[in-house]
């Protein structure tokens, strides 16, 4: 019997997205909620996002999905897979604040959201096939 992840294997591409499309998602939920908790929005503005907390999670999310990538090569198992979730970290302590236009995030909000479910559908499916196998 496979032991498969609950997502499956993903991609080294996939894998290098994954953080950056939840920083577009979260971006995209933060500028919605800013459109409607505010009284008078405005498309021009700017969004102030904690850097910390989303290139925090974009570690963590990158870290623990590590096991479950088709490295294709030693050296990407070896140097990726600790490299890129300390570039996040680095990111993280070295931004206090994140000025974003809410008008980009907007716009590159969906567009992430979108890549990110098709991402997790396919992940979902080669669960599927592992789990069936």
């Amino acid at each position: 019997m496979l032991l498969c992840s609950v997502l499956g294997r993903l991609a080294v591409r996939s894998w290098l997205l994954l953080p950056l499309l939840f920083l577009g998602s979260a971006g995209w939920v933060a500028a919605l909620l800013s459109l409607l908790l505010q009284q008078h929005p405005a498309l021009d503005q700017d969004l102030d996002l904690s850097a910390p907390l989303l290139f925090g999670f974009a570690a963590a999310l990158a870290a623990v999905s590590a096991g479950h990538v088709r490295w294709r090569a030693r050296w990407q198992r070896s140097v990726l897979r600790f490299a890129y979730p300390l570039l996040m970290v680095g990111c993280a302590l070295a931004a206090d604040g994140l000025r974003v236009p809410l008008l980009a995030a907007l716009v590159v909000g969906p567009v992430s959201v979108a890549l990110l479910a098709t991402m997790l559908v396919r992940a979902y499916h080669d669960h599927a096939e592992c789990s069936h196998a």
